[in-house]
Parts: C-alpha cells; structure tokens; sequence
C-alpha cells in the first residue's frame, strides 16, 4: 500500500500532464488540473501521516518493467536533447548530451550488473521535498490559472499553448518527487535531467529569440551538471559496486568516495545556480513568473541542495566539506553585493535565490548538527517566502506594467492587499522572529568558531536586509496623501497568495514544533548528535538562544502601532513641495528622485566577471580537497 502511494506520487502527476495535453477546452483543463493538484496534495499529507520513516519501499511486481522504462527514457531523453540542440544551434548542449551518452552506454551494457533493489528510500529529508514539491508547487500552479490567461492575453497568443504549459508542470512535479522518493542512483539521475529538459521548455515558453536563448544557456548548464552526477554514480559504482542509495550511505571506507562526492557537489552548484553558473537562473526571469516560482526559487533549484543534503554524511569532517563551506559562503555574499546592485524586482529575487542557497551551501559544508539543521530550516522557509514573492511580483507587474522596485513607490495605495502580501513575505525572508532569520541566526552561531566566514555572513545579511528594506520603502510610501483603491484579485490567485502567507507566517509560529517533528529525526538519521533544542518556543544551543513568541508580538505591535499612527498623521498631515535647495523655480516634475544602487560604485558586469573567476577558483580548491 505504502510503495503504490510513493508510486502514484510520482506517476500521477507525470499522467495527469499528458491528459492535460489533449484537453483545449479551458474550464475542462482547469477542472482537471484542480482536481489533480489537489490529489497531489493529499497525497503527499497522506504520506506525511502514515510513513514511518527512514524505511525502504518496493513494489517487485513493478520494479523490473519501471526500471526497464526508465533506462530507455534515459536514451530517449538524450536523444532528444541532442536533436533540440541541433535545432536551436546550441552545441554546448549538444557536447554535453552526447559526453553523457558515451559513458551511459558503456555503464547500462557493459558495467553494470542488474539486481533488484528496493524502490524508494524516504526519510524526514525526503518527507520535507515532497511536502514542497507537492504543496509549495501546487500553489503555484494554481495561481498560474489566472496569471497565464492574462499574460497570453497580453501577448497576443492565438491558439493557447497553455495545455502544454500546465502538462510541462504536472510532469516536473512528478520528477521532482522521483528524484527525492528514488532509492536507485540511476533512477534519481534520469529524473534529474527531466527537471532539466522541463526547465528549458518552460523558460522557452513564449518561444521569444530572448527566452529561447536563455533557455539554451539553462539547458547546457544543466546539462554539464547532469554528466558530472553520471560520473559520481559510475565512480561509486566502480569502488563499491552498488547503485543502491540506502547501501553507499553506508560505506565505511570513504577512501574512494570523496572524488565522486565531488561531481555530485558539482552537478549540485549547477542545479542551484552557484557562481559562476547563476547566469542560467538569472536569464530564467524571462519567463511568465510561475516558471519563476516553481522551478527558480522554490522547487527546481532546491534539488542541488536534496543530493548535497543527502550525501552530506560521506564527506563530513574532511577537506572537501571545508572547502564547501568556504565556497558557499563565497557565493552568498557575492550575489547579495550584485542584488543590491538591481532595480528589477525579479531580478532581485534571482540574486537573493542564488544568495540563500549558498547560504545552504555553506551550511552544510561546515555539517555539524546544528548547520545541517540551519540548512533543512532555510529549505523549508525559503521556499515559502520566495514562492509567495515571486508570485506578488508577477501580480504587480500585470497590474502596473512593470517589474522595476522604482515603480512600485505608494503601491500601497493602488494595490493594498497584494502591497500588505509583499510586505509580509518581504519580512517572512529578513526580518525576527520569522523561519529564515532564526535560520541565519542558527548558522551565524555554528560559524563563530570561524572567523572568515562568520565575517562573510555577517556582511552579506547586512545586504540583504538593505536591498529588502528599500524594495519596503518604496512600496510602503505616499501612505499619508493619496486615497487607497479597492483592489480585484482573481481567485486562483487570492488563494495562492494567501495561503503562502499563511505558510509562511504559522510554520514560523510553529518552528519549534517542526524543528522536533522532521528536523531532529533527521538528524539523528545522520548519524549526528543533537546540540540544537527546542521547546516552547524557544531554540536554544549550549551557547545562546532564540525566543519566538515575544518577538512575535513586538513585531505584531509594532506594524498595529505604525498603522495607527500613519491613519491618524494622514487626517491633520499637509502635503508640501519638496526642498530644493533654494532651487524653488525649479518645477517639481523635474526631480527624479530614486534610490541609489552603487552603479557609480561598481557595476553588475564588471563584478560578476571577477566573481566567477574567484568561484572558479574555489571549485578548484574543492576538487583538490575531493583528490587530497
């Protein structure tokens, strides 16, 4: 029973796509499509409340055709990549297709030794994916009912290529759950290189010469970080002789492991977009905003921090973890200088992204107890808030006709919800006592005891919290002179929205609660000591603490109080031209007054060039830790 639910989580989704594909007729894909999500999402509570984990699943009538299936997909899907290469003149893609289908061929006939194994492997860490794919992915999906309709409106589209759109979709959430359910090595990389090609139709979608360019350059990223996890698994393989998940998280000797543990941190710095690879996730931003939800912020991106997370054990207390962790933290405060460089909202959340999942990385380098359990903490929240974040801007954009922050000044009073939507999500990501801050917090302690990269977190969240609290500024002012509009918000959308919010706000509330719930077991699956506890809402380690509900309630204060007191200043407040310096014949209209974005300082292509030489540089050092 419990192997047929791990299977319908996976082979649901990918068959409702391919129904969706045949249904023109919008009420009926929508009806169909609702119906579908909301089995996604039952499912995957289903699974958080009867498995009980870590266990492994099989279904042996099913094993020998699934696998059989999946290994002719592997070829087919190649192939196919191969001929879209040709076809977009893309021959990076093309090189790095065919440099996987080389080894494949050699490794499918020639190495290895088929026996049956057990199907999935599922643990609290597999549990927390699936409860993201299933419910954060979903959400997304759902908004993108009403989103899609008015893009394609915008854009002239005639026929509809929404059947494919939401097939795309459907599928990926159906690979993302075999890549985190899969206990074969070789099943999780072929659903790895599905979220790829599912990554490119996607970011291609509006089949514009921009979007498919950067659909190329996301599909030869991808596609290099999908040959070095094929090496990984071969190298294992070779040394061990096992592609089994549950048996090479079991190897004692790691003499042979680090090497391999190097490709699959490789492939993990492609999917999550690390310098210098962030320019696929950058470029990715020219696609409608639900790609930019779920696969660039959310879901996608999250699968390079599942396999490091997942490997982890094997590479603890040695060179190459360090080094990781020196990487990660690189990444995270690079890419939150270049955000603060950026106007682009959704270029700003691309920078952020890339900024927090090194910040992941860099967690998970230093694998302790407590960074490991920062980094599941900051998956789960992360992807919340930057979901929630990405879909309010594609809400604002449709409405004001623009992404840029500069825009967006006194938002507050022509679109009041989606405006108080951003504003919490913004705070979701930044501010106390809320998942991602007392994430940071946790990390910021674990890496006291170094000094270089405690100093490097330190700066780089002071960034973020000065290229967020300008994107609040602007959004939040002109509260006291204009008359707030009445705000029309689709229901698809409304319910997305909100109950992101809501996600985001009570899962904060209740961290303690899911901290003791999925993290500690985790934890204690790795083989780790516990040092980071919780209870009544307070996390506590031997050296500091954090409370929850009392800043809760200050922060709860605070907004009531600021509320009250910009509704009373708005009845006796006066409206005056602003002061210019004795400038006074100087029209008003002349002014234009924005936020400086250090573009005097340093700009966005000159820093980003030697950003990758230095990232480039430290993948070096990494493998040399991996070979050491």
């Amino acid at each position: 029973m419990q192997s047929n639910l791990l299977l319908l989580s996976i082979l649901f989704p990918i068959a409702a796509g391919v129904v969706v594909l045949f249904l023109r007729q919008s009420n009926i894909r929508k009806g169909f499509i609702a119906v579908a999500l909301a089995v996604i999402v039952l499912s995957s509570l289903v699974l958080l409340g009867t498995l009980k984990v870590p266990d492994v699943f099989t279904a042996s009538d099913y094993y020998g055709i699934l696998d059989v299936a999946i290994k002719i997909a592997d070829f087919v899907l190649l192939v196919y990549v191969i001929y879209i290469s040709f076809k977009i003149k893309e021959w990076r893609a093309t090189f790095f297709a065919v440099l996987q289908l080389i080894p494949l061929i050699y490794f499918e006939f020639f190495m290895l030794k088929e026996h049956e194994m057990e199907m999935f492997f599922v643990d609290e860490l597999a549990i927390i994916m699936n409860l993201i794919i299933s419910i954060v992915g979903s959400l997304i999906a759902l908004y993108a009912f009403s989103y899609m309709d008015h893009h394609e409106e915008h854009l002239h589209v005639s026929p509809t290529r929404q059947p494919r759109f939401f097939a795309i979709i459907l599928v990926f959430l159906g690979a993302m759950n075999g890549l985190v359910l899969s206990n074969n090595l070789m099943w999780m990389y072929f659903f790895w290189e599905v979220t790829t090609l599912s990554s490119f139709l996607l970011i291609g979608h509006d089949q514009t010469e921009e979007a498919i360019r950067n659909a190329a350059r996301a599909l030869w990223i991808n596609m290099m970080g999908g040959f070095a996890l094929l090496l990984g698994i071969i190298f294992i393989y070779a040394n061990y002789s096992t592609i089994s998940l549950v048996e090479v998280l079991k190897i004692q000797n790691a003499s042979y492991i680090l090497l391999p543990m190097f490709f699959i941190a490789f492939a993990a710095f492609t999917k999550s977009a690390q310098m210098p690879f962030q320019s696929w996730l950058l470029g990715a931003m020219v696609a409608p905003t639900p790609v930019s939800a779920l696969l660039h912020s959310s879901t996608m991106v999250k699968a390079g921090i599942y396999i490091l997370l997942r490997f982890s054990p094997l590479f603890r207390g040695t060179l190459l973890s360090d080094f990781i962790a020196v990487y990660g933290a690189f990444t995270f405060l690079a890419t939150a200088f270049l955000a603060v460089s950026q106007s682009n909202a959704k270029r700003i959340l691309a920078y952020s992204t890339v900024s927090n999942l090194g910040l992941m990385i860099a967690s998970i380098g230093i694998n302790t107890s407590s960074a490991i359990a920062a980094a599941i903490l900051l998956l789960i929240f992360h992807a919340i808030s930057k979901a929630l974040l990405f879909l309010s801007v594609g809400t604002i954009e449709q409405h004001i006709g623009s992404r840029d922050i500069e825009d967006m000044k006194g938002l507050i009073n022509k679109m009041p919800v989606t405006t108080s939507i951003t504003f919490v999500g913004i705070l979701t990501l930044m501010a106390a006592p809320f998942g991602m801050l007392v994430s940071k917090w946790l990390i910021l302690e674990v890496a006291a005891g170094s000094i270089i990269i405690s100093i490097i977190l330190a700066i780089g969240s002071a960034l973020t919290v000065l290229y967020y609290t300008r994107w609040i500024g602007n959004i939040l002012s002109g509260t006291y002179f204009t008359k707030k509009e009445q705000e029309r918000m689709d229901v698809p959308v409304g319910i997305s929205l909100y109950s992101l919010t809501g996600l985001a706000v009570i899962l904060s509330l209740m961290i303690v609660s899911l901290y003791n719930m999925l993290v500690i077991p985790q934890i204690v699956n790795m083989k780790m000591d516990v040092a980071l506890k919780a209870a009544r809402g307070y996390l506590y380690t031997a050296s500091g603490g954090f409370m929850i509900y009392p800043i809760f309630l200050t922060v709860v204060l605070a907004i009531v109080l600021a509320v009250m007191s910009i509704q009373k200043a708005s009845k006796t407040a006066v409206k005056v031209t602003p002061y210019n310096a004795g400038l006074n014949y100087v029209e008003e209209k002349s002014f234009d007054v924005k936020n400086y974005y250090l573009t005097t300082f340093a700009t966005e292509k000159t820093l980003t060039k030697y950003f990758n030489y230095v990232s480039i540089a430290l993948i070096a050092v990494i493998l040399g830790g991996a070979i050491l």
